[in-house]
């Protein structure tokens, strides 16, 4: 660790975060607590996962594989000799990893005369969480989302504004989402009136499950998220500031975050937890069915 100085810190305190302790100045003083069982597990893997991933970094390119696999195999083969973990749990000898080291990357329906239907895949890999901006050189938010969709099983999508102009690149491959079955649930608002009728109702012709949320006052709905959810347990998220218009997708300085389940669990659950409740709190929350029976208007906007 850098020279400590003032400011916070949530570090486990090693060998040698100690010593520099015990080196403080009169004028600094050290905040300790104990770590909490709530938090144990996953503080002191984050701890490890860091350490192991610092050490495999310093591994010449073309040892690296071979060396993190036997780094993972006797960390592992190590877990399950301690008699302190085999009073509570048996550690899986079946994590162990195969070697050569070998990643699965998809599971494959296969055509009627045998070959396996290709399944096209996010730009972005599913364990990784980044950073969208918009910035030159980088693909559009656009893109992004159309990859997402065709390995999903099921999308859940909240946006205080929609419009034609920022669903249209989507249609097709949204199109062919919910003409495999596959569910749609789409929230979003009327207030300012940007939101277009038209833009729900080419969402509702294709299949999706549309909710408007009336609700112009303090509760008013101004989240903008998408929720890929993937029966594998890589499910993605994204959220941020873009609208579903041209602007905020293309043009606009727009910022937003797409986390994996992979490695951000909690975060991604939470997102479908509380789209969940958004979507079964009716008309509690100002939200009623956007699209049924005789509502339908010829366009504009709500």
């Amino acid at each position: 660790m850098a020279e400590l100085g003032p400011g916070l810190y949530e570090a486990l305190v090693t060998v040698g975060l100690k010593a520099q302790l015990d080196e403080l100045t009169e004028r600094l003083a050290a905040g300790q607590r104990a770590l909490r069982s709530a938090e144990a597990a996953d503080r002191i893997a984050w701890h490890l996962s860091r350490q192991v991933e610092l050490a495999l970094s310093d591994v010449r390119d073309e040892e690296r594989v071979q060396v993190g696999l036997r780094v993972a195999r006797a960390l592992l083969d190590r877990l399950a000799e301690l008699e302190e973990l085999a009073e509570f749990v048996a550690v899986d000898r079946t994590a162990v990893p195969i070697e050569p080291a070998t990643v699965l990357h998809a599971i494959l329906s296969r055509r009627p005369d045998g070959t396996p239907e290709p399944m096209a895949e996010p730009l972005i890999p599913l364990v990784d969480t980044t950073l969208l901006t918009n910035a030159p050189g980088e693909p559009s938010l656009w893109s992004q989302l159309r990859s997402e969709i065709e390995s999903a099983h099921a999308i859940d999508l909240v946006m205080a504004f929609i419009r034609r102009s920022g669903i249209a690149p989507l249609l097709g491959a949204l199109r062919r989402h919910c003409e495999a079955g596959k569910p749609l649930r789409v929230l979003t608002t009327t207030y300012t009136g940007s939101t277009e009728r038209r833009a729900l109702d080419q969402l509702a012709d294709l299949g999706a499950d549309v909710r408007v949320s009336y609700d112009v006052s303090t509760t008013r709905l101004h989240a903008k998220a998408w929720v890929f959810h993937r029966q594998s347990g890589f499910s993605t998220t994204y959220v941020g500031s873009s609208n579903l218009t041209h602007s905020a997708q293309v043009t606009g300085l727009e910022w937003n975050v797409r986390a994996s389940a992979a490695r951000n669990r909690d975060v991604v659950a939470k997102f479908g937890a509380v789209f969940d409740s958004y979507w079964e709190v009716g008309g509690g929350f100002g939200i009623s069915e956007a699209l049924d029976g005789g509502n339908r208007s010829a366009g504009g906007r709500l």
